[in-house]
């Protein structure tokens, strides 16, 4: 909690001290946000066992645009809005039985991870195409405190369920990633709904995989391809026209019967009333998975990890979900369904509640 009272507290100080600075001129869509995933925010398939919980907090600002990171973080050259961020994330991974104390070679092992993530997104909203990348750097281990963080939750919600081996957790090594995803929209649009293929690739030392899959979205919603998260600004960014425009957004604006200068844009950027559902499917590969099998890095042994022939190499999920908003307000639920990465298990799934803040 002390965590979440400084950053929410140092995005209020930043906000009134550059209030005045920023309001003539605004470069990307702001935003602060929280997320909480959990096995538990779900009706099927409640059970602690592989990724449990996590907590993630984000400030999207263009104070975070500098050169340096530009240039680490790859995107569109000719984008007509870039975004950038600053997250903290912590996750937890645990085997099926909280009780036992001692290790279980039959299951995969508890793994905790505290992370900071930098991310870029570029949009070209006449192309509709989008890149996003991030950087991740931080410690898994004891160090991680997950342990520690899963207990306590437990102890508020779940009649001081305890979980017994994460002194068996992995030990602690080193995160580094990087991964960058592409999204492009397909023709199949129309006034109430649109449909964005997409791929990832994924490498460092706890992740290594590669996937693509489709998006589909139904409702009242921001464009997509304007902003990443379609959050409600208080002051819009200025999109500049052009007519060298895809074959998705030709037929998106006729469809919608927008025109191509900001004002007359405007309504289905930053104006629209959410309230929309949206489901995606992923296939792709898994080369590595050191929430299972340890960092590459490690700066110590770890009581047990899982071999990669132990590891399921297939990825397989299914993603779906609502949004709305209020004002400035939005609220967003997803629960995910996917295969375990570790071989001879079912299928095992958790949701997501985030809360965003429009600045």
């Amino acid at each position: 909690m002390r965590l979440v009272f400084v950053f929410v507290l140092s995005v209020c100080f930043y906000q009134q001290v550059s209030a005045q600075v920023d309001s003539l001129h605004k470069d990307q869509s702001e935003f602060i946000s929280i997320s909480s995933q959990n096995d538990f925010y779900q009706y099927w398939m409640q059970s602690d066992r592989n990724f449990t919980n996590g907590i993630h907090l984000t400030w999207s600002s263009h104070h975070f645009n500098n050169k340096l990171m530009d240039k680490l973080l790859v995107g569109l050259k000719n984008a007509t809005q870039k975004e950038f961020s600053l997250g903290i994330g912590q996750d937890m991974h645990t085997p099926e039985d909280a009780t036992k104390t001692e290790v279980d070679s039959t299951d995969r092992p508890y793994a905790g991870l505290l992370y900071a993530t930098y991310k870029k997104v570029t949009s070209n909203y006449w192309k509709t195409l989008r890149v996003e990348s991030n950087l991740y750097f931080g410690v898994q281990g004891p160090a991680a405190f997950g342990g520690e963080t899963q207990n306590f939750m437990h102890s508020l919600f779940l009649e001081n369920k305890d979980f017994e081996g994460w002194h068996n957790q992995i030990g602690n090594g080193l995160i580094l990633d990087y991964d960058v995803t592409v999204h492009k929209m397909l023709p199949f649009v129309g006034n109430l709904y649109e449909t964005s293929a997409f791929a990832k690739i994924h490498v460092g030392t706890i992740y290594n995989y590669a996937l693509t899959g489709v998006k589909f979205k139904f409702g009242k919603f921001n464009d997509t391809y304007y902003s990443k998260e379609g959050v409600r600004q208080k002051t819009p960014p200025y999109l500049k026209t052009s007519e060298n425009m895809s074959k998705a957004r030709k037929k998106l604006i006729s469809k919608r019967k927008l025109g191509n200068t900001f004002d007359r844009l405007l309504p289905s950027l930053n104006e629209v009333k959410q309230i929309y559902f949206f489901t995606e499917f992923h296939i792709g590969g898994l080369a590595y998975d050191g929430t299972a099998q340890g960092s590459l890095i490690q700066f110590e042994s770890s009581p047990y990890v899982l071999k990669s022939h132990e590891i399921q190499p297939l990825i397989m999920n299914w993603v779906y979900g609502f949004n709305f908003n209020i004002k400035r307000c939005m609220f967003r639920y997803y629960r995910v369904v996917e295969n375990d990465s570790f071989k001879n298990r079912n299928l095992f799934g958790w949701g997501e509640i985030s809360v965003f803040y429009g600045l």
